[in-house]
């Protein structure tokens, strides 16, 4: 079953439920997704060189939540950041805005986004500076997700760390040394 056709048998029920709390972003993203690839007047007109044979494709909506436009465009992206891995091992850390902070965020959301990077920042270099594993520079990339994947608002970021750092006394890599489990 498709995410269209449960989004099709539910939503009067899900806008019952939640007619409060819909934004105008997220009822776009729903009639975008509903008319996707529908017989609509927008579609793509193509015909065989061989043949007389023609065909009328409806267009996607294109939309960044629509899982049927988005799932190539996903794919394609993923495989190209496989590329750009680096050869070391490397850490994945969650910094998660707390609930009683949410509604701030909602309305001033560039700035306490902003606050949040600068504090996970200032943490992850903080940890990396007085740990005697690591005791070094590290270097990171954050991305700020607003929600989850059910689509509830729960700003969070996640942070790709290499598992090492640079010592810059010595001017070298320091592959950090993992503890043993016991």
């Amino acid at each position: 079953m498709k995410f269209v056709d449960i989004l099709h048998a539910h939503l009067d029920a899900f806008n019952q439920t939640y007619e409060q709390q819909i934004t105008t972003a997220m009822r776009q993203a729903i009639y975008s997704m509903l008319s996707c690839r529908t017989n609509t007047e927008r579609t793509s007109h193509r015909a065989c060189q061989s043949c007389t044979h023609t065909t009328d494709y409806p267009l996607s909506c294109g939309h960044r939540s629509c899982p049927q436009c988005q799932h190539n465009t996903t794919a394609d992206w993923l495989a190209k950041q496989q590329t750009k891995l680096l050869p070391v091992e490397y850490y994945m850390v969650t910094f998660t805005l707390p609930f009683e902070l949410r509604i701030i965020a909602k309305h001033q959301p560039e700035l306490l986004y902003q606050a949040m990077f600068s504090v996970a920042a200032s943490v992850l270099k903080d940890f990396a500076h007085n740990s005697k594993s690591l005791g070094g520079e590290i270097g990171f990339t954050g991305v700020l997700h607003t929600h989850s994947r059910r689509r509830d608002y729960h700003p969070h970021l996640n942070f790709i760390i290499p598992a090492g750092s640079f010592n810059k006394g010595k001017k070298q890599w320091q592959k950090a040394v993992a503890k043993k489990q016991r």
